[in-house]
C-alpha cells in the first residue's frame, strides 16, 4: 500500500485498515447509489481479472480468494510464473519435496504412483 507522505510501500497496522476500511464505507455510503455500485463494479471486477493486487489480510487469504475468482487462464499463468521463480529458490531438498507434495496430494494413488514413474524415469 502506498504511503500518502512519501509513496513508499508500508505495511498497515491494524487499526490504520479499520479506519480506512470505515472511512471507505462511508464514502460509499455518501455516493449516489448507481454511481456507487458502478465504481465499485469497476474496481472489483478489475481485482478480480488481473494478476494478485498489493495484500490487504495476508497472503495466504489473499491468494485464496484471488484464486477463487481467477480464470483458469490467468490461474495457469500465475502458477507457471510462480513455478519457475520457486524453482530458482534454494530451497533444499525439503522444500523442494514439500512443493511436490502438495501438488500431488489430491491425486488418487494410481495417478500419484503414474506420474512418480514417469518423472523418476522407469
Amino acid at each position: 500500500m502506498a504511503d500518502e507522505s512519501g509513496g513508499k510501500d508500508v505495511r498497515m497496522s491494524p487499526e490504520q485498515r479499520l479506519s480506512r476500511a470505515r472511512d471507505l464505507v462511508d464514502a460509499i455510503h455518501t455516493c449516489d447509489p448507481e454511481d456507487a455500485e458502478r465504481i465499485m463494479s469497476i474496481i472489483l471486477e478489475e481485482w478480480r481479472t488481473g494478476a494478485p493486487g498489493a495484500s490487504f489480510l495476508d497472503a495466504t487469504s489473499d491468494a485464496a480468494f484471488w484464486a477463487r475468482t481467477a480464470s483458469f487462464d490467468d490461474l495457469r499463468a500465475v502458477f507457471l510464473a510462480a513455478g519457475q521463480k520457486l524453482a530458482r529458490y534454494r530451497l533444499g531438498p525439503r522444500g523442494r519435496i514439500r512443493m511436490v507434495r502438495r501438488l500431488l496430494e489430491d491425486l488418487d494413488g494410481d495417478e500419484r504412483r503414474r506420474i512418480l514413474e514417469e518423472l523418476s524415469g522407469r
